[in-house]
């Protein structure tokens, strides 16, 4: 059970992009910019113009994408939550799906990917195959060292996409793919 409300924290946290502070400056540089490219598993090196995505069977979501191309992808969600935008003209929804909420906001007449959070360990991550559950050492062998760490938290970056894993006695307890909104 505190496992669970941990796990709720957690994502409540995230769950209105418009009501966190996050911008470029939370993004760490590199000088190793090699382009639109990706990073293999397992490496230390983060390149700017590279994101994280997750794949939800052989959808793959991308970070800040219009969530009409999911849906016409995932099929009708099994529900939608909505709340008035704290930061936009608009309203903040959260799409779930089997294992994950995904949570959007407006932009441009649209409703935008900022969040995608699991909810059990029937998913995984894209990379790693890692889910709710499993112990920390299989993020470190997955997606290296470069990390930033604060209570409980570990904290991956690429370009303006995060990774970040709740951890309780070495197993993780939450899972969140987001993207850095620009406030």
């Amino acid at each position: 059970m505190k496992k669970l409300v941990l796990y709720i924290l957690f994502i409540a946290i995230f769950a209105l992009a418009g009501c966190s502070g996050a911008s470029d400056n939370d993004v760490p540089g590199n000088d190793n910019d090699t382009g639109n490219g990706t990073v293999s598993p397992g490496s230390d090196i983060t390149l700017p113009n590279a994101v994280f995505s997750f794949k939800m069977g052989d959808v793959l979501i991308e970070m800040d994408e219009d969530i009409s191309q999911i849906i016409a992808g995932l099929g009708e969600p099994l529900g939608i939550l909505e709340a008035p935008s704290c930061a936009f003209d608009g309203t903040d929804r959260i799409f779930s799906y089997p294992g994950i909420q995904i949570y959007t906001y407006p932009k441009d007449g649209a409703d935008h990917i900022h969040t995608i959070g699991f909810f059990d360990d029937s998913v995984v991550t894209t990379e790693g195959k890692i889910r709710l559950g499993t112990n920390i050492q299989s993020v470190f062998d997955t997606y290296g060292n470069d990390y930033r760490y604060e209570t409980g938290m570990y904290t991956f970056t690429r370009g303006k996409t995060v990774l970040e894993f709740l951890v309780n006695d070495d197993n993780i307890i939450g899972i969140t793919y987001r993207y850095l909104l620009d406030l």
